[in-house]
């Protein structure tokens, strides 16, 4: 859609396959409108505090919303599972794994799925971030995180959690839009928080992009080999996506493309104790009836997950910086 806008902005033609892209990504935005009003209607007739996140609040309250595929809504960890009572009682049926913040999704034939946080994995919920929550006036009902928050959430989200989307158009125009909602104050604390992150340079160099995109100005790409990576996995390499491979292997390409501090970081994170129960059965089983061992087969699984990962990622990594380098 952004695309297109700017196409037609400019006087210039729009190609079909745009046309057909930008159209597809409008039925999506409006599903997830529909959706996030009807979790809006539900947790106001409980009392039920909730806060959109992410897209989701791009989709209510911007005149250029961008692209999703489902709607992340945040509650207090008691009431996840009563929300997702109550959308069970709409129609929406629970499908695949819960991940370690948020319950397995909820979908309904048509629409965008939805993902019921009980937690975040960029930082720790407080009464603070709650305080400092605003509503949503087009659903009564929701909030959304306060300006500096919600920016330090899409910049950590993108850079830290997801680094495949590092540099990535649609997180760009996301996080660009959240600037506008920044006073000096609200940047100064993001710029400040920054400073202090390991992860420091590519935060900067992403918010450098987003301020360049909303400013008119040319943008310099800074993430050449994270869009190279992107364009060989999904095209000569084609792999299918799997929750438990996948996700350790592009984390690992990701890393080693990154450089050495995200490399620390994701040996860090392999053999940090998880703040959240596993998302898988067999493995949340055993933490609950043998904590101590739990654990520890838990971390062991996922450093011996990591370093095949990082055997696998090391030769598309190789390729990768060749072809960035052309």
């Amino acid at each position: 859609m952004a695309l297109k806008a700017r196409l037609v902005a400019a006087g210039w033609p729009v190609p079909d396959q745009i046309e057909q892209a930008a159209t597809r990504e409008l039925q999506r935005v409006l599903s997830a409108r529909g959706q996030l009003q009807r979790i809006a209607r539900l947790v106001s007739a409980q009392g039920m505090p909730a806060i959109a996140l992410k897209g989701g609040v791009a989709a209510l309250v911007s005149p250029s919303p961008v692209d999703l595929t489902d709607v992340d809504v945040l509650v207090r960890a008691p009431d996840a599972e009563r929300l997702a009572a109550l959308l069970e009682g709409e129609g929406l049926q629970a499908t695949g794994p819960a991940g370690t913040a948020h319950l397995a999704q909820r979908v309904a034939p048509n629409d965008v799925h939805v993902e019921v946080h009980f937690g975040l994995n960029e930082f720790e919920l407080d009464e603070a971030i709650w305080s400092r929550a605003r509503p949503v006036d087009r659903a009564a009902g929701l909030s959304r995180l306060g300006a500096a928050d919600y920016l330090w959430h899409l910049l950590l989200h993108t850079v830290a959690i997801h680094s495949y989307r590092r540099g990535a158009l649609r997180d760009v125009l996301l996080i660009a839009e959240a600037i506008g909602d920044c006073d000096a104050a609200a940047l100064g604390t993001v710029e400040c928080r920054m400073s202090a992150h390991p992860l420091s340079r590519q935060l900067g160099d992403l918010l450098a992009m987003a301020r360049e995109l909303r400013a008119g100005l040319p943008v310099t790409d800074r993430f050449r080999r994270e869009a190279a990576a992107n364009y060989v996995l999904r095209g000569p390499l084609g792999l299918r996506y799997s929750r438990f491979w996948m996700t350790a292997f592009l984390t690992a390409l990701f890393a080693q493309l990154g450089g050495a501090t995200d490399r620390r970081l994701e040996w860090a994170t392999a053999w940090q104790r998880p703040p959240f129960p596993s998302p898988w059965g067999f493995a949340a089983w055993l933490e609950h009836r043998w904590p101590t061992l739990g654990r520890w087969c838990r971390t062991a699984t996922r450093v011996a997950r990591l370093v095949a990962a990082r055997a696998a990622a090391w030769p598309v990594a190789a390729v990768v910086r060749y072809v960035s380098s052309r």
